[in-house]
């Protein structure tokens, strides 16, 4: 999960910094305006070591440099530097964090997340992501609860309570539902797979579609806007705007797919701009807001009593989601053991979802089964780097690290194609894969996942959608069954090429892409959503 960024408060903070920017400066800002990051990078750092009034603003613009190559080390080095001489600057604190988060130190990011709260106590953006890493640090799922809770009450629950009540001027059961889809991610993201079906098949006789995109989009967003008949770009709207298009619009169901990650509008919802207000497949925790009415979902991702564990009132479809595969790869390669003669396992999720317990038991596999070597992918860009932000907390568990490989940060085609280079995948935990299990599925590359019995969707997403697919045999229910798993496909590999092709296979005949029997039952859920509300909420005549 990718913590959220306030991109339109930074912005507002940074317009309200007045100076005159030195010559150099600007030529900088010049070179990151024309992509030439490393001669702004050169640049930016004279500026720092030359001790320049402007010392500040041109370190900002090296995070911002350092940020998009995913030098994230380098920028982590910088901070904590500026920290000895600004001590209780609040700004490099959560710049620190965040970094830290990136990749995947939660402790060093919780830590300087509540340093900078201790001084700037009314930072939303630093309350939430606080919020969200503690989160998945623990198994309590009634204390993630309580956590979104507590920030929802302080940040979101005024503008709940100050709401104007919505004037509903046709309360027909049976007209044409207004939809309005909520989210920045509908573009080159991993939301695109799931909702391409529901834009492109969606009747409509019954429901009048908008989208309203938050962020800016791509190539994939031009695709996917054509299944659309009302697509409102609103990423230069306030929240006040956006509450006020959306109130004039007069949508009925307010769908958000974003949750507490990048693009949300959560402050929107949070004034009730819709009569009914849904979260989606967005956010798997709960958001914590009373403005939010239901949580689309299924027993798989809430089994009973997960009830207690969620503010919203749970829907449950049969399935919550359809997947629609990227086209690559068109055929499936065989098990690289055939001719390596040796079992490669891989790590493909986001390296923050790779938390110490995870590295623990990876490590121990490794141990225990000498024919095997592990390829971790990494976000950052270039292999030095990759090594840089891994390879340290490998040897913090002792792997044998000449029997891994760390790979940096692969295009999307690369990715696909990871069944040419590993055997089968391990799933992390207790944050587990989403999409890349699916993805992984999709190229038959079988997945060793972990099934927790904690009714925490977050931490049993991958070992649900096996188990909802029909591959249990790619499911485990402990630590030790988690090992056993792995040691087994590692001294037995001759049934892994069969397994491949099932994967594929078994997705492929699975509910997920039974494209229209899952939006069938979602628009049978909002004409539902709507009767109960009606039910609720028609004028006495």
């Amino acid at each position: 999960m990718k913590a959220r960024k306030n991109k339109r408060s930074q912005q507002k903070n940074q317009s309200m910094t007045t100076f005159s920017p030195s010559l150099e400066l600007l030529q900088a800002i010049q070179l990151i305006q024309n992509n030439q990051d490393d001669a702004a990078i050169q640049k930016l750092r004279l500026i720092i070591d030359n001790q320049s009034q402007h010392k500040h603003e041109a370190l900002i613009s090296l995070l911002y440099c350092l940020n998009k190559k995913n030098k994230k080390l380098e920028a982590i080095d910088i901070l904590l530097q500026a920290l000895k001489t600004a001590p209780d600057n609040a700004g490099y604190m959560s710049f620190l964090a965040q970094f830290y988060m990136d990749l995947g130190f939660y402790d060093e990011a919780i830590h300087y997340a509540e340093r900078t709260l201790t001084i700037e106590p009314d930072n939303q953006i630093v309350a939430l992501n606080h919020a969200c890493w503690k989160a998945n640090r623990t198994s309590d799922q009634l204390e993630v609860k309580k956590l979104f809770e507590a920030w929802s009450d302080r940040f979101m629950e005024p503008f709940t309570k100050a709401a104007k009540k919505i004037e509903i001027s046709n309360w027909d059961i049976n007209k044409r539902l207004k939809i309005g889809y909520v989210s920045g991610d509908i573009k080159n993201h991993s939301v695109q797979y799931f909702i391409e079906p529901f834009l492109a098949l969606h009747d409509p006789s019954e429901f009048d579609l908008h989208v309203f995109m938050t962020m800016q989009g791509d190539t994939v967003t031009e695709t996917l806007k054509q299944h659309v008949p009302h697509w409102h770009q609103v990423d230069r709207l306030n929240d006040q705007e956006l509450f006020t298009l959306i109130r004039s619009l007069e949508i009925d169901i307010l769908i958000d797919l974003s949750g507490h990650t990048e693009g949300s509008r959560l402050e929107v919802f949070a004034r009730r701009a819709a009569p009914i207000q849904v979260t989606w497949f967005g956010f798997m925790q709960t958001l914590g807001m009373r403005a939010i009415d239901y949580r689309l979902t299924d027993y798989g991702a809430c089994p009973p009593g997960a009830e207690a564990h969620y503010t919203e009132n749970l829907y449950r479809l049969e399935c919550m989601a359809a997947y629609q595969p990227p086209i690559i790869p068109e055929t499936l390669h065989p098990s690289p053991y055939l001719k390596n003669g040796f079992i490669t396992m891989l790590s493909i999720n986001h390296s923050r979802k790779i938390l110490d317990g995870t590295l623990h038991l990876w490590s121990e596999i490794l141990e225990e089964n000498p024919n095997s070597i592990l390829v971790i992918v990494s976000i950052e860009r270039d292999e030095d780097a990759a090594k840089l932000a891994i390879i340290p907390r490998l040897e913090q568990f002792q792997f044998p690290m000449e029997r891994v490989s760390v790979l940096p940060r692969l295009n999307f085609d690369q990715f696909m194609n990871l069944g040419l280079v590993g055997d089968f995948s391990l799933d992390p935990f207790p944050v587990s894969g989403g999409t890349t299990t699916l993805h992984a599925m999709w190229m038959g590359l079988p997945v060793v996942s972990l099934s927790n019995q904690n009714n925490s969707a977050m931490s049993s997403s991958s070992a649900n959608t096996l188990l909802g697919i029909g591959l249990s045999e790619c499911v485990a229910h402990s630590h030790e069954e988690y090992k056993q798993l792995a040691a087994s496909w590692i001294n037995q590999p001759e049934g892994l090429n069969t397994l491949r092709e099932k994967c594929r296979h078994s997705l492929q005949t699975s509910v997920l892409m039974d494209h229209q029997a899952r939006v069938n039952e979602v628009e049978l859920a909002y004409r539902n959503m709507w009767l109960t509300y009606a039910e609720n909420h028609l004028p006495q005549q």
